[in-house]
């Protein structure tokens, strides 16, 4: 831990590479021959607790600190902290207190925390249950069973301490984030052990500070594949940075999707029993993952589908370069090579072809790239129709007409026209698969219509249809969908898809906590993110939520660019390298920002809507 690796490819006569013998490069998986096996330990328990409480300590109010380097690159100095064990004499309040500052630890240990609890309450204490953030918290007096006062120190009964305390947040045992923000108490029951006072009932999981969790959690990416098998899907945890970052993500991986994912999700990787206690990480990049399972006996198609997973996961731990994975005694490769390249399997994530940004300017589409507008080829570029809302891309053009009570449909040139009616339509979104998604609201129910091809379906959305959508988008991956509500809610949900890949409809909607204000024009800003413009001091500004609900980011507090107080209505944002960011505003202006840049305003008026596509 404080050393910086350096981020290099691994040669082909890497020492890491030796002792594997040449394979052919149709199989992903083969034998290892002159590397010897390597015993792998179910350490299940123990790989539960790296997973849970592999954790950097914030800074203490005592005990020995000593600050280390920074980490690998995640903004953050690690601090090296070794709380006190009790001291002799110690009171039931200070045993509580010195209990919850040796739960921040660093470099991980529950030795010390457990050193506050008799023996039988240290031998039951599941502390990698979850993590439990809180803040404010106040130890009560010690509240007396009955009087003690004659009683030696090992005769005195048992007493009870009191925790109170706001929790704003739970860890379950995989790093999923869920909000709590509500007032909890925690009653610790203490006993004698030799004289001295001990917690007899630890609570489930370990407790954390607000400030620790700021400072030394970070959402990351656990990666499973969806139903048909065709496409990677992100899955965001909280783990805390610092050298078993590796072992935390392979250890919270094994233990698949379960079923808050609406059975959207599958995954290939072994489960817990059998993998290898820990990840380790060489000096030269290369992470080794190893299961007691024969990896031999998978497919090649398993087999390329669990080295994606493996690697997209490992991918975000910074001093990774490589992969060696190895089951049994397999080493499966990738294009032949036993080092599989951080980089490898790409093609299973989403699409990386760059978007364009697209406007109705004078009742023309235009598009925009780079600040740069130009008329859109086709028909749709002269005559927009009075379109009040588009969806452009390489399959077409959709545009709601005036009174949103119909959707004209063409191919790219204008041509081949199709007419969907309904009643109040947002605008239509394309998806990276063709998929044209039209959204309006019949009556006081929302309704949603996939149009692939000739084939279109009204598909079972379930309690969507009482939101009453005002922006709909479909995530990059295809897996998710958000939408912004009357009402200034957020919600996201999932994609439902059969084994063929056929999607089947969108799975139950759930709300994202936001701090910022009456948020609309959402879209997607990663696969776990979502980005829309919210209310602020400084007027409309855009804003960053991730879908967890555990961080919103912009505005005015988070600094960076600021866009002018110009009741801002339509925000796009470009994917690709380039990232620029569009929005309009309450006098049918168009405002651009370049990546770095300060918003400024564009020469093109009249613009009545906005969107991506490609």
């Amino acid at each position: 831990m404080g050393s910086t690796w350096r981020r290099q490819r691994v040669r082909p006569d890497d020492p890491q590479a030796r002792g594997l013998r040449e394979v052919p490069r149709h199989r992903v998986g083969v034998r290892m021959s002159d590397c010897r096996r390597k015993s792998v330990t179910r350490l299940v328990a123990g790989i539960a607790t790296v997973l849970v409480v592999s954790a950097c300590a914030g800074i203490p109010t005592s005990g020995p600190v000593t600050k280390v380097a920074d980490d690998s690159g995640f903004g953050e100095s690690t601090v090296r902290y070794t709380p006190a064990r009790p001291s002799d004499g110690a009171s039931p309040q200070q045993i509580v207190r010195g209990y919850l500052d040796a739960m921040l630890a660093y470099p991980v240990s529950t030795g010390t925390a457990a050193a506050f609890l008799t023996p039988e309450g240290a031998k039951s204490w599941s502390s990698a249950a979850q993590v439990r953030v809180y803040s404010n918290p106040e130890v009560s007096p010690t509240l007396a069973g009955r009087d003690d006062s004659g009683a030696s120190k090992s005769e005195q009964p048992p007493v009870e301490v009191r925790l109170r305390l706001a929790e704003d947040a739970r860890l379950d045992r995989q790093g999923h984030y869920a909000r709590v923000a509500e007032q909890a108490e925690i009653s610790y029951e203490l006993e004698r052990v030799d004289g001295q006072w001990r917690i007899a009932n630890p609570q489930a999981g370990l407790l954390v500070n607000q400030k620790f969790f700021e400072d030394y959690f970070r959402r990351f990416n656990i990666f499973y594949f969806d139903r048909p098998g065709s496409r990677l899907v992100p899955d965001p945890i909280y783990l805390p940075v610092g050298d078993q970052l590796a072992t935390g993500l392979i250890a919270s991986l094994v233990r698949g999707p379960g079923a808050a994912g609406d059975g959207a999700e599958r995954t290939y990787v072994p489960g817990t029993d059998s993998l290898r206690p820990s990840v380790p990480v060489s000096a030269n990049g290369v992470a080794d993952v190893e299961f007691a399972t024969d990896l031999s006996a998978l497919s090649d198609t398993e087999q390329k589908h669990l080295s994606a997973q493996i690697v997209w996961t490992l991918r975000q731990v910074p001093e990774v370069v490589a992969v060696r994975l190895v089951g049994d005694a397999t080493v499966l490769t990738s294009s032949g090579n036993a080092l599989q390249d951080i980089d490898s399997w790409g093609g299973y994530g989403p699409s990386i072809a760059r978007t364009h940004t697209y406007a109705i300017a004078g009742d023309k589409i235009v598009q925009i790239d780079d600040g740069k507008v130009e008329p859109m080829t086709g028909a749709w570029g002269t005559d927009a129709r009075g379109a009040v809302f588009i969806g452009v891309s390489e399959q077409g053009v959709a545009g709601v007409l005036a009174g949103r009570t119909a959707v004209r449909v063409t191919n790219r040139k204008g041509t081949a026209a199709r007419t969907f009616d309904g009643s109040r339509f947002i605008a239509p979104r394309w998806d990276s698969d063709g998929g044209l998604w039209l959204v309006d609201r019949p009556g006081s129910r929302t309704r949603v219509r996939l149009v692939v091809g000739k084939d279109v379906r009204t598909l079972d959305v379930g309690g969507l249809t009482s939101l009453e959508a005002t922006d709909f988008a479909i995530s990059p991956d295809g897996s998710r969908y958000a939408v912004t509500a009357a009402g200034s809610s957020l919600h996201v949900g999932r994609v439902l898809r059969d084994a063929k890949d056929q999607i089947l409809g969108l799975g139950e909607p759930s709300r994202v906590y936001t701090s910022a204000r009456a948020p609309r024009s959402v879209s997607w800003s990663s696969g776990t993110e979502l980005t829309f413009l919210a209310e602020s001091q400084s007027g409309r500004q855009v804003y960053s939520a991730a879908i967890d609900g555990s961080s919103t980011n912009g505005g005015v507090a988070r600094g960076g660019a600021l866009l002018p107080d110009v009741d801002a209505g339509t925000l796009a944002i470009d994917s690709g390298e380039s990232r620029a960011r569009y929005a309009t505003d309450a006098r049918d202006r168009l405002w651009f920002l370049s990546p770095g840049g300060s918003w400024r305003l564009l020469t093109t008026t009249g613009v009545t809507a906005l969107t991506t596509g490609r």
